[in-house]
């Protein structure tokens, strides 16, 4: 799991649909990638259990499985802000 967060276009992505359910088009359109880029992360985030897909008519919708892997977004953020060096 921690390998598949540690791409910053798929924490992109996760804060995408974090915000609202969206399919692959939709998403590229939100993070700035292409279809293609973006289906090969969610393809990641899919097979770590961190985003499900669900079919709606001829697109495949995402949303994040677990509301806990937002929880461990926003803590290791705030971890990574606290710790950094200072000058």
């Amino acid at each position: 799991m921690f390998k598949a967060l540690s791409d910053p276009v798929r924490l992109e992505i996760l804060h995408s649909i974090a915000k609202k359910r969206g399919c692959v088009r939709l998403i590229g359109e939100n993070v700035g990638k292409k279809q293609p880029n973006i289906s090969q992360h969610l393809r990641v985030l899919r097979l770590a259990g961190i985003v499900e897909a669900r079919r709606n008519g001829r697109e495949i919708c995402y949303c994040i499985s677990n509301p806990k892997v937002l929880q461990l977004i926003k803590l290791a953020r705030e971890v990574g802000k606290n710790d950094r060096p200072r000058a």
